[in-house]
């Protein structure tokens, strides 16, 4: 009696210590399998007008060595155009094709997003929570989860103080990876550019701590948590977090180019939720589907996502959660992200009033990024 009254104690202690360690809640999150209404949402168009207009614009494009890439142009989730343009790898000549999957750099962001949507949702975190609860020693105080997510917190990018001075990251072969930068950033307190919700600041600093808060409060690493609430369930099987320990799981990947010169493997792919996201054309459309019918997070989070939380800025311009925002003069509402990262260049575009999708994904950097509106223009 008295051993099994020493074990029940033991017990309630362990379970309230969990419970009160950073006031953070660890839950497993019952995932719904969406793959068959996923697949019941996209369809081919055989015929439609604007297929030649499409593609004489990329052919052009890829003539003149502008484009090497995939595209894929829907409307209400039926494809109009999904065609490939130039080579996976330049070196071996290994042709395109709609399976390749391209390092999506920033538009990376939106699954971070997502995630972290998911866990309000489920009731696990808060957008007024501050980064001392998920990293106690984080140096700056008043960070909050909302600024997080809108480019708002004021902190530097982890890409320009990790490398440099060689003295913060010696050993540039060694992967560094979202634990070393906050552990660099708890270490030598880098300068801010703006006190916390003073402006609006573009920063990739802010979604790598998004990530390590996934991680935290899920208990498991950024990537199985993607895999198993936003990838496996709306069918994405050929989407992975890349963070330089898993290349063998990477799914038919290309090569990124700087005009004719492959970019190397460098070791801040380590980081991942501001970049990382290897996908192809046709889960960015599955996950666009997901979006437009509330599969992942609920409508009101999708809105809350998908509004203004900054002054416009660059004409029409703005920011809402882990999602670019403008105003177009005839279609309204467009919300999208395009991302840079080692040759890798990427589009995701929505035009919400006629539930009009544009996924490019391009591997080959020349000259200038495409035009967001003439990209627009081609679909209408």
């Amino acid at each position: 009696m008295k051993y099994n009254f020493i074990i029940l104690v033991i017990s309630i202690l362990f379970l309230k210590s969990c419970e009160n360690s950073n006031d953070v809640n660890y839950k497993t999150t019952k995932n719904v399998d969406h793959s068959k209404t996923i697949r019941k949402s996209i369809e081919l168009l055989k015929t439609d007008a604007r297929q030649n207009k499409i593609d004489d614009y990329f052919s052009r494009k890829y003539k003149r060595k502008q484009f090497n890439g995939n595209i894929l142009f829907a409307e209400n989730g039926k494809i109009i155009s999904h065609k490939s343009y130039g080579y996976a790898n330049l070196k071996t000549k290994e042709k395109l094709t709609e399976n390749h999957s391209f390092q999506l750099a920033s538009v990376s962001k939106p699954f971070t997003s997502v995630a972290i949507l998911q866990l309000i949702e489920n009731g696990q975190i808060n957008l007024n929570d501050t980064l001392q609860k998920f990293f106690p020693n984080f140096p700056y105080e008043g960070i909050t989860i909302h600024q997080l997510l809108c480019h708002r917190s004021g902190l530097s990018q982890y890409t320009h103080f990790c490398d440099a001075p060689d003295s913060i990251w010696p050993d540039k072969s060694k992967t560094i990876n979202n634990q070393d930068v906050i552990n660099i950033i708890s270490k030598i307190n880098p300068l801010i550019n703006f006190p916390p919700d003073r402006r609006y600041y573009y920063c990739n600093t802010n979604y790598l701590l998004l990530a390590s808060i996934v991680k935290k409060i899920s208990g498991i690493e950024f990537k199985q948590y993607l895999k198993e609430n936003i990838f496996s369930p709306i069918d994405m099987n050929n989407s992975i977090v890349y963070d330089r320990t898993n290349f063998n799981d990477l799914i038919m990947p290309t090569q990124g180019y700087e005009n004719r010169t492959p970019w190397e493997d460098v070791y801040l792919n380590g980081v991942v939720g501001d970049k990382g996201v290897y996908s192809t054309t046709m889960d960015l459309l599955k996950f666009d589907r997901a979006l437009e019918k509330n599969l992942l997070i609920n409508d009101s989070l999708k809105k809350l996502a998908f509004s203004k939380k900054n002054k416009d800025y660059n004409r029409n311009k703005n920011y809402g959660y882990g999602f670019r925002l403008k105003e177009h003069n005839k279609y309204g509402k467009i919300v999208y992200h395009t991302g840079w990262w080692k040759g890798y260049r990427s589009y995701y575009i929505k035009i919400l009033k006629k539930d009009q999708t544009i996924i490019i994904l391009n591997n080959v950097k020349r000259g200038r990024f495409l035009n967001i509106d003439k990209l627009i223009d081609l679909i209408n």
